[in-house]
């Protein structure tokens, strides 16, 4: 803010003295064309360009923060003839005062000349100061909805975000408490793993993008309690591109996916179930597809809100401006999520 008000104060002094010197000049060359080869005196020129400078710091000065409103523009061709009577006044008294009778009787010659010339030249400078002043002020209403914008966006992103979850840690709290008559080590265990596991999502909280080594690492401490909880009868396998280990994708974009092959692929589910993740990239867009097996019959009765994809969904858009990035297919008995995340240089 201190450099932009430093800048148009620059801007101000040069406009203001460029005038000065380009009205003294023309001033001089009228004055010397209609007296050679009579003696020049400088001091009528320089009166006036003195006179019209002073009156452009009193334009810069009074509209500084001026913005007329419909049919007021009657004010500003006040406040400029206002302004050139005032400009020619300033003349008129200095040359009174201190100067020639030579210069005075020119000046009066050409009086009617130079108002004219001198409203014209003052309205030209407080049009373009109003315009001036209306484009400052679109400038600053455009960066405060674009900061309101970013700010409701980072709050409706958090938001999503920590809906989901409670859902999580109350599953886990629940498995805990199961497993403490039973297997009290392995209750200790999973209570570890979810300490660490939460301390690493509020360390996530204030970081929009993440490199996707950091993301997997995340998803395989959720997977260990999950495993924990489930025993031998979850399997994940991940089938990682090389070329992939250098993405970014949003932080925790991943584990509402993975929740919800867990909860269709081994809710109510007797036996082993594998859920793979394969990720790769191509043409500067990174691919997650999470497939895991389903019951039909079980499927068609745990549909639930369908909350943790649409979350996704709303995230994606937000971040992206995009409603194209997640897909879901099913195949047979295979349920198939595919996130994509957008890779920019």
């Amino acid at each position: 803010m201190t450099f932009k008000l430093t800048t148009k104060n620059r801007l101000i002094h040069v406009s203001a003295w460029t005038i000065c010197i380009l009205y003294f000049a023309v001033s001089y060359f009228l004055l010397w064309w209609d007296l050679s080869p009579k003696p020049i005196s400088p001091y009528e020129p320089l009166v006036g360009a003195l006179s019209i400078t002073i009156c452009c710091y009193l334009i810069y000065s009074t509209l500084q923060f001026y913005l007329p409103r419909k049919n007021q523009y009657v004010k500003i061709i006040v406040i400029c003839l206002t302004l050139t009577v005032v400009s020619i006044g300033l003349s008129i008294f200095f040359l009174n005062q201190f100067f020639d009778d030579i210069s005075l009787t020119h000046f009066y010659e050409v009086l009617p000349y130079r108002f004219i010339i001198n409203f014209l030249l003052l309205l030209c400078i407080t049009i373009i100061n109003v315009f001036w002043n209306i484009q400052e002020e679109y400038e600053e209403n455009k960066k405060r909805k674009e900061e309101s914008e970013r700010i409701l966006r980072d709050a409706e992103l958090y938001n999503l975000r920590q809906q989901l979850q409670p859902h999580f840690l109350f599953n886990s709290l629940n498995s805990i408490i199961a497993l403490i008559g039973i297997k009290p080590d392995e209750a200790r265990n999973m209570t570890f793993q979810l300490s660490d596991f939460l301390r690493g999502t509020m360390r996530k909280d204030d970081k929009q993008l993440i490199p996707l080594t950091d993301e997997i690492a995340h998803l395989r401490l959720y997977l260990d309690i999950e495993k924990v909880r489930f025993g031998h009868r979850l399997t994940t396998t991940f089938h990682l591109q090389e070329e992939a280990n250098q993405a970014k994708v949003p932080s925790m974009i991943i584990q509402p996916l993975l929740e919800n092959a867990i909860k269709f692929g081994l809710y109510n589910v007797i036996g082993e179930v594998e859920i793979t993740i394969d990720i790769r990239v191509e043409d500067y867009m990174l691919y997650i597809a999470i497939t895991n097996p389903f019951d039909a019959d079980q499927f068609e009765s745990r549909k639930g809100t369908g909350f943790g994809l649409s979350s996704i969904q709303r995230r994606l858009f937000l971040l992206y401006s995009r409603t194209d990035l997640l897909e879901t297919s099913i195949h047979k008995n295979t349920f198939t999520s595919t996130l994509k995340i957008p890779q920019y240089d």
